[in-house]
């Protein structure tokens, strides 16, 4: 009888701390203006805050990663130079043997192909510096 009484004042209490918790404020949907399905057009309404032109909003600030201590300045990668029999990247941060492999081969098991035509700048396969220009020989 002890036990039941506890379960049942434990549960009115959790009711009462649920209950009187903080509310939601609820906001009005955003209608679409006419012609432009889904976007929103003119002013938009916050609460607590005066209404903003969407189309005279700034884009956002984009901030450039700064390089770390001991990096050295990255080379543009966005498309890899033509090697003899192969191709040059520059190893950048996440990069691994095996995801290599998987873009450039379709096969992260190739893994071992890039790291045979490295032996020279590679001390250890599972840790490659950042800004490590590596051959990607062809598959």
């Amino acid at each position: 009888m002890r036990a039941l009484t506890v379960v049942l004042l434990l549960a009115v209490a959790s009711m009462l701390v649920v209950g009187c918790g903080p509310k939601k404020e609820e906001l009005p949907p955003l209608e679409p203006a006419e012609g432009q399905a889904g976007a929103a057009a003119g002013p938009v309404a916050v609460p607590g805050k005066a209404p903003v032109a969407v189309d005279t909003m700034p884009p956002p600030p984009v901030a450039k990663p700064r390089p770390l201590a001991g990096d050295k300045p990255a080379a543009s990668t966005a498309a890899p130079a033509d090697v003899a029999g192969g191709q040059s990247y520059q190893v950048k941060a996440g990069d691994t043997l095996y995801t290599l492999a998987k873009r450039f081969y379709g096969d992260g098991k190739l893994w071992t192909k890039i790291a045979d035509a490295n032996k020279d700048r590679i001390k250890d396969v599972s840790h490659i510096p950042i800004g490590t220009t590596l051959t990607i020989p062809p598959k």
